[in-house]
């Protein structure tokens, strides 16, 4: 692929194959969005895709909860 070529691709994330399944691929694009990549393990001919890519919400991470601000706890 020429520099110009190049120049004129935007990249909307990266993948990483998966530990823990062989083939699969996971990643995100734009920071928040998952992208996950599957194998197409029952390929029979050659005008069927080798995968397909597919998106997903971003895992929610637990938050920690805050408690209530009672009144004798404000220092002032």
């Amino acid at each position: 692929m020429s520099t110009q070529s190049k120049q004129q691709l935007i990249e909307l994330g990266a993948l990483w194959y998966s530990t823990k399944t062989p083939g699969v691929m996971t990643g995100k694009v734009n920071g928040n969005t998952r992208i996950i990549y599957l194998p197409n393990d029952r390929k029979e001919k050659e005008n069927q895709p080798d995968g397909r890519i597919f998106l997903a919400p971003a895992e929610k991470r637990d938050e920690p909860k805050s408690r209530p601000v009672k009144d004798d706890d404000v220092p002032w």
